[in-house]
């Protein structure tokens, strides 16, 4: 670590290995700031770097990075060593005060586009844009609004020389990224010291590799997650759920997981069970995993103030809940109407917060839902509506506040969905509200992971967060929160997702079919389809909608339904090793085109994706589409269902049916394929079938038991399937990287648009074609 001085203020310089490099600003002299929400400061390294001075600059000099710190005027330049400037501030304002807040300003150069953010809707290049850091409950998910439900302030800078910025704040932010002027981007916090890491590539994907290096990386998710997750606000008896699973099993449409929404509890009282409408809660939970059923709860935040009620009285003994500057706890209003909210910032909390899944987890309960946790918090009058919408005049919808008429009036709106900014948290030192509001709920998540893993070490838990900040990968997935049945929010979820997966989040997705309103059938049909290729694929409606599951609809939809999910199931082990590929690497499923072909003008098509490195994914997104325009990249390409060959580099036309989303393999794919299930486990996959296209390509395939953390201790198994062609002739090598799990493959089925060959799984070349 080296410190200068810079516009009258100290810089910590600190290499986190030599593509990543943390600046880290005093304020009026004084560093505060000692800590991190999502990146370990403890496991920084030593990095091999030269430091020297003369009187116009420092210099700082890495295997791969040239940092210039120009004296007078203060400014930060660096370069690869090869010369060439990948980013620079903009004049002296590197480090600018004003008022309470800290600006840093940089230029904008060779810069293509600028992607990431986290969770937003909009374009997928945020060049031009204004955007805010700051969780929010949003419900109406138009293209005009800004923020949701998570903060990821960090983004790809995508170039010739990409590279990503991510500043390490939890309070209230902002990126201008050219909206103010066309020479110069700037990041705006309220917190109290500026603290920022650059991140090398100079590959879009060495950035997010470096980037979750940084910040962390999933754990493997269990093998059930990757099926089809069933949910509604609400199933809201046992004899509607004992009703869907049934139906599932009935109709054979595979299905891993039921959810429960927030009146299975009571009175909406968190870790409590609602005798009256689940008498047999424990049975239920048993006779569901007897039907191979996993049931998802919902947990949300908010503990209702009963003076009756264990979990409250517990709290306020122990002076677990969230405080004013005097003292007193906060109160505010959620769904148990008055509600104290626990203050996660502190260890004892989260430790009692974890342990509090115990009775659930030991009746069977392998995931839990952690919503509401911006943390949001009603207004008194907010509660009364809502209950007054949906229980009394059955709203599909809630009202639309939007009313901010410029950029001021939505950020005050904003900051008024949630605690007041004075609210304290923490125990060593006081942390504001306004401070740390955006890691509310990565510390509820972390609280909730932590306590499965402690009470249940031998099983991976399912966690999944609506809020969440740079690092909520570690312990959960993500979705998008409330949108709606809309054609438009089918769009949106196309770029949203492929933003959040920039930002190292490679478990997300939407609610298929769309929360609020009702679902049409063309729209179902065409969300269902995408929602195959979501890497978390959950149908979910809201209270008073019509029904959604895959037969509501009619026995063509159903018929459709059915043959795309049983294709999710086929495409389980393709997935899996995609995961762990995003627990190595940090690289997700949902791919950008600029992560697979950036030296190609891809950019503007971002309403197509890659599912993996073979799998393009072309969607239908608009009413009464049956054919599509699809740019292929570079090189051939191979309609998934037929076989067609298209050569790449250009648009083309295809015909999309309502029964077909088109599909393109790659030329060299390799996607390793299941037998079709009821759901995960229910037989043993003694068959993998290898889908292969013609030319060369590698797939890293990944086997571990599914369910237990003992691939950590090195019980899985790595197998190389690679393509070669010879002498016009393709072949097959099949290469053991790592045994340690014993496999259930007995044989490799090769299947090709024009043969089928059986293989045995061992080792060697073998001629396919």
């Amino acid at each position: 670590m080296e410190v200068v001085e810079y516009n009258s203020e100290f810089l910590k310089i600190e290499f986190v290995t030599s593509k990543i490099v943390r600046f880290h600003f005093s304020k009026d002299r004084i560093w505060k700031k000692n800590y991190s929400f999502c990146v370990n400061l403890e496991k920084f390294e030593e990095v091999d770097y030269e430091h020297r001075e003369d009187n116009r600059a420092h210099y700082f000099l890495t295997s791969d990075l040239n940092i210039v710190i120009y004296k007078n005027p203060n400014r930060i330049q660096i370069y690869d060593r090869k010369g060439n400037l990948i980013n620079s501030d903009y004049r002296d304002l590197g480090y600018v005060k004003k008022g309470e807040g800290i600006y840093s300003y940089k230029e904008i150069g060779k810069e293509k586009a600028f992607l990431g953010f986290g969770e937003r809707i909009g374009s997928l290049n945020k060049k031009g844009k204004r955007i805010i850091n700051w969780n929010t409950d949003e419900p109406n998910h138009e293209f005009d609004r800004d923020p949701l439900y998570q903060s990821h302030p960090f983004f790809l800078a995508y170039s010739n020389l990409s590279y990503g910025l991510f500043y390490d704040s939890t309070a209230f932010s902002y990126f201008d990224m050219g909206f103010e002027s066309k020479n110069y981007y700037y990041f705006f916090t309220e917190d109290d010291e500026l603290d920022y890491y650059f991140i090398f590539g100079p590959s879009p994907k060495e950035v997010i590799e470096n980037y979750t290096y940084l910040t962390g990386r999933c754990y493997m998710p269990p093998l059930w997650s990757l099926g089809l997750h069933q949910s509604r606000w609400s199933y809201d008896s046992e004899d509607k759920v004992y009703k869907i699973a049934e139906l599932f099993r009935k109709k054979n449409i595979p299905c891993d997981a039921l959810y429960l929404d927030i009146d299975y509890m009571e009175g909406y009282r968190v870790f409590t069970v609602n005798r009256k409408r689940f008498p047999n809660f424990e049975k239920m939970i048993e006779d569901l995993k007897k039907l191979g059923f996993k049931v998802v709860i919902i947990i949300d935040p908010g503990i209702k103030m009963d003076k009756k009620y264990k979990i409250y009285i517990e709290g306020l003994k122990e002076g677990f809940f969230c405080k004013k500057k005097t003292g007193e706890i906060f109160v505010g209003y959620v769904w148990p109407r008055k509600t104290v909210f626990p203050d996660f910032f502190k260890e004892k909390v989260r430790k009692w917060w974890g342990e509090k899944h115990k009775w659930f987890i030991d009746n069977g309960i392998y995931g839990f839902w952690n919503d509401m946790n911006e943390p949001s918090n009603f207004s008194k009058f907010g509660y009364y509506m809502m209950k007054l919408l949906f229980h009394v005049f059955h709203f599909k919808e809630p009202p639309d506040p939007f009313k901010a008429k410029n950029f001021e009036e939505r950020v005050k709106q904003i900051k008024e969905k949630t605690l007041p900014q004075d609210v304290v948290h923490g125990e060593d030192e006081v942390l504001i509200h306004n401070k740390v509001h955006n890691a509310y709920g990565l510390m509820m998540t972390k609280s909730t992971f932590d306590g499965f893993r402690e009470t249940k070490k031998e099983v991976r838990p399912f966690i999944l967060s609506r809020a969440g900040f740079s690092g909520i990968q570690k312990y959960s997935a993500v979705w998008c929160g409330d949108n709606k049945s809309t054609w438009e929010n089918l769009y949106s979820s196309i770029v949203t997702l492929q933003n959040l997966s920039i930002s190292g989040v490679p478990f997300v997705g939407e609610d298929v079919g769309g929360f609020w309103r009702d679902c049409e059938k063309e729209l179902f049909i065409r969300w269902i389809q995408l929602g195959v290729f979501y890497p978390f694929f959950r149908i979910h409606t809201a209270k008073n909608t019509r029904d959604q599951e895959p037969w509501s609809f009619g026995e063509e939809v159903e018929k459709i339904a059915k043959e795309y999910i049983n294709l999710r199931y086929q495409l389980i082990p393709y997935i899996y090793s995609l995961f762990y590929e995003a627990k190595e690497k940090g690289i997700p499923l949902i791919r950008s085109f600029v992560l697979e072909f950036q030296d190609e003008e891809v950019l503007s098509h971002e309403d197509e994706f890659m599912f993996g490195p073979f799998i393009l994914v072309a969607p239908v997104f608009e009413r009464g589409k049956r054919e599509r325009e699809v740019y292929l990249p570079k090189g051939f390409w191979y309609d998934f269902y037929t076989g067609k060959r298209y050569r790449g580099g250009s648009i083309i036309k295809v015909f999309a049916p309502l029964n077909r989303i088109p599909l393109f393999l790659r030329e060299g794919s390799i996607v390793p394929m299941w037998d079709v299930q009821n759901y995960v486990g229910e037989k043993k996959q003694e068959n993998l079938y290898l889908k292969i296209t013609p030319g060369e390509g590698r797939f890293l395939y990944y086997e571990d038991d599914g369910i237990s953390w003992n691939y950590e201790n090195g019980e899985f198994n790595l197998i190389e399937f690679y393509t070669l062609m010879k002498d016009g002739n393709q072949y097959l090598g099949i290469k053991s990287i790592k045994k340690g799990y014993v496999s259930p493959i007995k044989k490799i089925i090769v299947k090709t648009f024009r043969n089928d060959f059986i293989l045995d799984p061992k080792d060697g070349e073998y001629l396919i074609s």
